[in-house]
């Protein structure tokens, strides 16, 4: 097993990823290195989903950041642009279809998403990945907003 999936599971076996699991937060779906799948709950409001999936890879692991993008865990694919999470201000500029044709979310943490980015050093420093980070940086983020009052349900709810 490479070193960069060795220091993954052993993340995902530790204090903070199970904690989450433990609030019901988030849950590991499976590893099929070096892209994990990961379900982050949202908000529980009728007729929305009570939770997304998320594919991370995360080759290089944790020296280089991860990149997650929307995932639909069912057919195992990218999650349609519709259903991503919409809102009315943070919850679309970071989960954005059209940006790197849904490839990932616009989010410091990311490491597609933070290149050419320079100032997000300096606005959002609690965001941005170090090779000290573990994925519930990227994880956490997910889920505040996935439950915060901006979410307002799939895109085409």
């Amino acid at each position: 097993m490479p070193l960069d999936e060795q220091i993954l599971r052993a993340h995902l076996a530790d204090g903070p990823f199970q904690s989450g699991v433990d609030l019901k937060k988030w849950q590991l779906v499976s590893i099929d290195w070096p892209y994990v799948l990961i379900s982050v709950s949202a908000a529980v409001r009728e007729g929305w989903p009570v939770a997304y999936g998320f594919r991370f890879e995360c080759s290089n692991y944790p020296d280089t950041a991860v990149t997650a993008q929307p995932w639909d865990l069912e057919r195992n694919a990218p999650l349609d642009p519709g259903k991503w999470p919409g809102g009315k201000n943070r919850v679309p500029k970071v989960f954005r279809p059209d940006w790197k044709a849904g490839q990932c979310l616009y989010l410091p943490c990311d490491r597609i998403s933070i290149d050419g980015h320079t100032d997000w050093h300096r606005l959002h420093p609690h965001l941005i990945w170090k090779p000290t980070s573990d994925i519930t940086l990227y994880l956490n983020e997910i889920y505040d907003l996935l439950n915060s009052s901006d979410y307002t349900g799939p895109r085409s709810a």
